[in-house]
């Protein structure tokens, strides 16, 4: 189905296309390992704080332990 859709492009146009694609896609890719970097820096930042720094915010050792133990790819859940 794609082929149709492309079918009245012209070759130079169709290399634009993929160029613009790709580009997109490393984009995209570099987005999501800066995000993943920054939830890496967070956890490590998180398991840093003392028990008082934690219950200044709210959060209990419990807490700390379950998002310390979530993979980097895994956002934290909303508040």
């Amino acid at each position: 189905m794609a082929t149709l859709a492309h079918s009245s492009l012209t070759n130079s146009q169709l290399s634009r296309l993929a160029h613009r694609q790709r580009a997109n896609w490393f984009a995209q890719a570099a987005t999501t390992v800066g995000l993943w970097q920054e939830r890496i820096r967070q956890r490590r930042a998180l398991a840093q704080l003392s028990p008082r720094e934690l219950a200044d915010f709210g959060a209990s050792a419990a807490d700390v332990y379950w998002e310390l133990r979530a993979p980097f790819w895994r956002a934290m859940p909303p508040c």
